[in-house]
């Protein structure tokens, strides 16, 4: 196949060139029926929002352009089949979980699972049986599941029908999946990879080798994250050696993504997986001198240290900045934002930066900006709350089935968090970034994980399903009826 051709870029190209006459959806009309106020800002994006004409095919049915730049994305990653996801890699995540698993099934599920994973779980009612992945511990930052801890649990749960993982993590560990990945395969069951951050793995040795080429059954990646794609865009990979129904993952797809998708979103998918390829036709050295090139920039001109992991596969592209003594990564986070440098995330400790493929897709003067932000966060006066302390979630044990996961819809009650310690939580309490439920709703609440809670509130963190009022935090609990 030609991968230097992207059918869906191109049929809109020449759609937009024909001066359509819109008499269909969208109602902006290619654009004309927009008002002059922000017709500028999207005046030349409009013309190539479509919808499902003849021509342009349906993501839902594909047998044209669509097909083609789906058939053009699995020779380029290596896959069985490839789909086009515009609901990001939570739809992926919903669309694997629903189409492997049956009602009531025990599956194995890695703790530190994306929500997207959970809300899968829940709808699909499946039985998980959580485990606790291992820990850095200079960091206290998630490393992936040990092998160990996998096969402890199958030999406890034999009857598991396969298992769902997350490589890399949010910060860029990648686990060696081959062993995990073999041990199901004998077992026959399923292997089903969240590689939202690992779009990129397979440009270059520099990066940790892919879970599709480890032989996992389903692979789904941001390609937004590390390529050049559109928000929400994202690949959901078959593994050349699953099982998987083709028709069931793709009816999977579909019940979860809209009736009628981007075809903005779509063409960035073609376009990106162009990019893809022709990123891993270069040579291993060019990307690797732009990575490093930028890490050395950052570590030399700006007083900032990084974080260099040893002994397990990291992405380099995850540059993990170690926040000096005194600070939390939110202090450095906020004074990067007022130089108008927008970070990936903060922590207790640190500030994740995303690097780009290209050094060259970074602004002139970058790395001043930064140099003025570290020298600002120096200049303010240290609080006393600042001696932030090595904090790692707290879980009773490194497997766990699941506590009362079935109540969706059990009657709640409002309660301020630190007098929440044996309650039962009313729903899921997730950091955002990175997405990860700290708390499950129907899981037990705890005194470690609320201390954790509230010095992520306190020092400037997110959490979803935590609200302020009046100078306190609430969550919601379980009345105790809902829950005997």
């Amino acid at each position: 196949m030609n991968q230097q051709s992207m059918p869906i870029v191109e049929a809109l190209q020449q759609h937009v060139k024909t001066q359509p006459v819109s008499f269909h959806v969208p109602g902006h009309k290619n654009g004309i029926a927009v008002t002059s106020d922000w017709h500028d800002m999207f005046e030349s994006v409009f013309p190539y929002d479509q919808t499902e004409l003849h021509h342009l095919d349906d993501l839902h049915d594909p047998d044209g352009i669509i097909a083609q730049a789906q058939r053009l994305a699995a020779e380029a990653y290596n896959a069985l089949y490839t789909l086009f996801l515009v609901g990001g890699s939570s739809a992926g995540n919903m669309a694997m979980i629903l189409s492997a698993f049956e009602r009531g099934e025990t599956v194995l599920v890695q703790r530190d699972s994306h929500k997207s994973v959970i809300n899968a779980l829940r709808l699909a009612g499946i039985k998980p049986v959580f485990l606790l992945p291992d820990y850095d511990n200079s960091t206290q930052l998630s490393r992936g599941l040990s092998l160990s801890t996998v096969k402890k649990a199958l030999n406890m749960y034999p009857e598991v029908k396969g298992i769902i993982l997350t490589s890399p993590t949010y910060y860029g560990w990648a686990s060696d999946l081959t062993p995990i990945i073999q041990l199901f395969r004998r077992k026959g069951a399923y292997v089903l990879v969240d590689e939202a951050h690992g779009a990129h793995f397979s440009t270059s040795s520099v990066f940790p080798v892919s879970a599709l080429d480890q032989g996992a059954d389903a692979v789904v990646q941001s390609a937004h994250k590390t390529l050049p794609a559109l928000t929400m865009g994202a690949f959901l990979h078959a593994g050349k050696e699953s099982k998987l129904s083709h028709q069931r993952l793709q009816e999977a797809a579909s019940m979860v993504q809209s009736s009628s998708p981007s075809y903005l979103i779509m063409a960035s998918l073609d376009a990106a997986r162009r990019y893809f390829y022709n990123m891993k036709q270069a040579n291993d050295w060019k990307i690797a001198e732009s990575i490093y090139y930028v890490r050395d920039k950052i570590e030399k001109e700006t007083g900032l240290s990084l974080i260099t992991p040893d002994g397990m596969a990291h992405d380099v592209l995850k540059c993990i900045v170690k926040v000096p003594k005194g600070y939390s990564g939110w202090d450095l986070q906020k004074c990067l934002e007022q130089q108008h440098v927008f970070a990936e995330l903060a922590d207790h400790q640190h500030v994740l930066l995303i690097l780009p493929l290209d050094a060259a897709a970074l602004p002139e003067g970058w790395h001043k900006r930064i140099k003025i932000a570290v020298d600002n966060m120096h200049y303010q006066q240290r609080s006393s709350k600042r001696e932030i302390e090595k904090k790692t979630p707290v879980f009773p044990s490194a497997i766990m089935e699941a506590e009362q996961f079935s109540f969706i819809h059990a009657k709640q009650t409002r309660i301020l968090l630190h007098e929440a310690v044996g309650n039962t939580a009313g729903s899921d309490l997730i950091p955002y970034p990175p997405g990860i439920p700290l708390f499950l709703k129907g899981e037990k609440i705890t005194s470690e994980r609320v201390s954790y809670l509230l010095e992520w509130l306190n020092n400037g963190g997110h959490v979803q399903g935590v609200d302020y009022f009046r100078g306190n935090w609430y969550i919601s609990i379980l009345k105790k009826d809902e829950h005997r």
